[in-house]
């Protein structure tokens, strides 16, 4: 199972909207609570402004939001994971990711060592949290 961790460059999880991370921290993960860094991905939205955050100005056409905008992070930085972890979306990303399939999981914007950590020595409880999430 491929996971994805909003990040910061400083290794903390993303305290804002996952689709607005700067970085996606991607691990494999296997049953019993194997955990293996894979890879960081730029993300190319963590630049731009959250316009879904903010009132809607017609100027701003040219910048993906809504649907379009998570389908778009879908396709082109998150295509191959499984799950992502996070410390915010919005409704509409929530919906859009878990009906491509993906697990979204929640946690408090902490430090990705420590969160790595807790999966690795509480596994029973991560698979249970990706049972749970799978099932919506």
């Amino acid at each position: 199972m491929r996971i994805a961790v909003a990040s910061t460059p400083e290794g903390q999880v993303y305290d804002g909207h996952f689709a607005h991370a700067p970085i996606f921290k991607i691990y494999e993960y296997t049953p019993g609570g194997g955990l293996r860094p894979v890879e960081e991905r730029k993300n190319p939205l963590g630049d731009v402004p959250d316009l879904d955050a903010q009132p809607h100005h017609h100027a701003h056409h040219h910048h993906h939001h809504g649907v379009s905008k998570y389908a778009w992070l879908r396709e082109k930085v998150l295509p191959d994971v499984d799950a992502v972890i996070a410390a915010g979306a919005c409704q509409t990303s929530h919906n859009y990711f878990t009906s491509q399939g993906v697990r979204m999981l929640y946690t408090d914007p902490v430090p990705i060592d420590l969160l790595e950590q807790y999966i690795r020595e509480n596994p029973e409880e991560f698979e249970r949290a990706l049972g749970d999430a799978a099932e919506g």
